[in-house]
């Protein structure tokens, strides 16, 4: 390679660095009460109390982390929506004959009230874990 390569090669290598602009500190009053409950809902949020100064200031309103077991739910309710959209995808491709002839079927119809008992159940401990004080919010509280 010679140099004119090299140096259309380090061109292409370079990377745009696109700065934020600079910040400035504000300072604001409120009661030490206040401040808690400020840093309370900051940490729930996950972010820092200047950050949800400013996103609460400009009307939006920052969402709490999900804990544990509602993370747990909710990959259970993906799981669920994974196996429903598999049977469903493959009675889609039977043709009338082939469905009539599955459900006259003991052997499959016991396969599948069991199939769909245990998808019911799986909702019925998703719905268990899906209780806390975010969902149960009146809109005068939010």
């Amino acid at each position: 390679m010679n140099i004119k390569q090299l140096s259309s090669i380090s061109r292409l290598r370079k990377k745009k660095i696109i700065r934020k602009p600079p910040t400035e500190v504000h300072t604001y009053r409120c009661t030490k009460e206040e401040l808690k409950q400020l840093q309370t809902l900051a940490k729930e949020c996950g972010i820092s109390l200047s950050r949800y100064v400013v996103e609460t200031g400009l009307k939006h309103r920052p969402r709490m982390r999900l804990t544990k077991e509602e993370v747990d739910a909710l990959n259970s309710l993906a799981i669920a929506r994974t196996d429903l959209i598999k049977i469903s995808n493959v009675l889609s491709k039977k043709t009338a004959e082939e469905k009539a002839r599955f459900f006259k079927n003991e052997k499959f119809m016991r396969w599948w009230i069991d199939a769909v008992a245990g998808l019911i159940q799986h909702w019925y401990s998703i719905e268990e874990n899906i209780a806390t004080n975010v969902q149960t919010k009146s809109k005068e509280q939010l």
